[in-house]
Parts: structure tokens; sequence; C-alpha cells
């Protein structure tokens, strides 16, 4: 039996990133040590992964964003106020391995702080460009590392990856490199696997949650990642995040509102907010802008 190991912080065969780069990246700590890595959702939300959070007090836990070092000197640091966890989360098979952390006090979002996209685009042939950010182990066995990294994956079929990893549930999907030397590793648990559209080179997706593998960066061995098209409706409920629908555009939207969750009263913004439209592409030496306004279609958002 292939057991999980946790993806708790690194990347395997990547180079330095930046993290102006992946705006909508985040870094969870612990006791003011590093823990997972998660992904803006609004300015309250934070989306991650539930193994991060085994025997771990709320009390104890703070989001950072905008820095890319955790030695950086008056790094901002925001306090959590509510960790859910999937209710049906299981520790052993790794299944529902996602989690949501409300902050106390709102992230600043503009162009260097930027929710990313969701979408229910399942279909493995649509997608582009994917990468896996992290500030876990550069080996499998050496300690985290202060330096964000980076790393292009391919997704990978699900039958094939089946064969290779049979814990594999149909709420799972996997990314890497078949030949190995391209993955997640310890460290990198709870952040996002981003993607663009073949038809969009300019709006980015997360498709995935780092969430285990067996070993890291080993030859067909790919890493596994939460589905996130599985979880669009369980997000929506805990959050009450409203996803805008619209056109021709039978997906979630790149913009949402975010709206008072019921143990606090939150104002409600005046506009919507447009995700990751600002991402300045790891692969162009052009930069977008972001744009804050009343609701578009992005063009090129179609599926």
């Amino acid at each position: 039996l292939l057991l999980p190991s946790f993806h708790t912080s690194a990347i395997i065969g990547g180079v330095p990133a930046d993290i102006i780069d992946f705006p909508w990246l985040v870094r969870i700590l612990d006791k003011g040590q590093h823990l997972c890595g998660g992904s803006i959702l609004s300015e309250w939300w934070i989306l991650t992964a539930s193994h991060c959070f085994k025997h771990k007090n709320t009390s104890t836990l703070e989001v950072t964003d905008g820095e890319g070092n955790l030695d950086t000197k008056n790094l901002t640091k925001i306090k959590v106020d509510k960790l859910i966890t999937h209710q049906d989360f299981d520790s052993w098979f790794f299944t529902n391995d996602i989690a949501l952390l409300l902050l106390k006090s709102p992230l600043n979002l503009g162009v260097e702080k930027v929710p990313i996209c969701l979408s229910e685009v399942t279909d493995m042939k649509r997608w582009r460009n994917c990468w896996v950010t992290g500030w876990g182990t550069t080996s499998e066995f050496l300690y985290a590392d202060a330096v964000l990294q980076k790393v292009n994956i391919q997704l990978i079929d699900w039958e094939t990856c089946f064969h290779m990893v049979p814990m594999l549930t149909k709420n799972m999907l996997c990314a890497g490199d078949l030949r190995g030397g391209k993955d997640a590793c310890q460290g990198d648990s709870g952040g996002p696997l981003v993607c663009q559209k073949k038809t969009n080179k300019i709006v980015w997706y997360q498709l995935g949650i780092v969430s285990w593998g067996v070993g890291c960066g080993q030859e067909k061995r790919p890493g596994v990642y939460t589905k996130m098209s599985s979880y669009l409706l369980w997000i929506e409920k805990e959050t009450a995040l409203i996803f805008l629908w619209g056109g021709y555009v039978p997906q979630l939207l790149s913009f949402s509102i975010s709206l008072a969750p019921v143990m606090r009263k939150i104002p409600t913004s005046s506009f919507p907010f447009i995700c990751s439209s600002s991402l300045r592409p790891t692969d162009l030496v052009s930069r977008k802008v972001l744009v804050l306004g009343p609701p578009l279609i992005l063009p090129g958002s179609e599926l």
C-alpha cells in the first residue's frame, strides 16, 4: 500500500520566484513558523488544505501576504478568526483535503494582492502553463526554504495517474513530470496549483490544492492535489461568497462579491473585485494591471 506523505512546503526542480508574479499566494504561520501555503479567495477568506491543521489552535495561526521571504522585517501578519476544515476530511486517505481560513481583519486588495479565479472546467486539454509554488524543501530530505520557489508542471490524466497512485479518488488530480524531478514537497501543502486556459492567456485559475504524494519528484509518482472543481459549492456554502454568473460564461467568473459571514458584520464591497487579471504571467514579460470597477465579463473567459 502506498501511503501519502505530507506536502507541508517545498518545490522540487523549481527556481526562485517573485511573490509579485503570484499575487494570490499567502503563507500560513503557526506560532510564527511556516506551516502551509494558501491562496486568496477574497479580502476575508484564504483557501488551503485540511491536513495542515491537525492538532492546531486557531489562536496561534497567522497569514502573511505580499512578501516572499519570512525573514523580511516588518512583515505584515494577520490573525485567523475561524478555521473551517471539510467535515468529511480523512487524514488517512487525504480525501476532501480542503480548508478555509476567515481572517480577523481584511486584506487590502490591489495590484499586489489579488484573489485567484476558480472554474468548474474539468477537461485537462483546456488548460496550459501550470505552476505550483511554495516555500518548502527543495529536495526530499532538506528543510524548508526561506525563498519562494516555483516550478512549471504538467497535468496528468486521471486514469494514467490512478495506475501509479492507487489511492487516488475522483476528487483528486495529479500534476508533475512522469520522468521525475518536478514536484511540490514537504512544506508546500495548501498552496495553489494554477493554470491558464488555452483560449485565455491573461486570467489564471486555481485547479488544485497541494495535498500529498509518494515521496517528492520521483519518477512515475506525480504530486496529488485536491481537485478544486469538486468543491465550488462547498466553498460558496461555507464562505457566503457569491460567484456571479451571466452571459455565455457557464462557470465561475473572474470576480465575486464578499458578503458578511454569519458570525460578524463585514461591510460588503461597493464593487466586485476582479480575480487574477493582474497576474504577471511567469512566461511573459508584459504586465497586466488590476482594474477595480463594476462587474464585467473578461474577454476570452468563455469555456
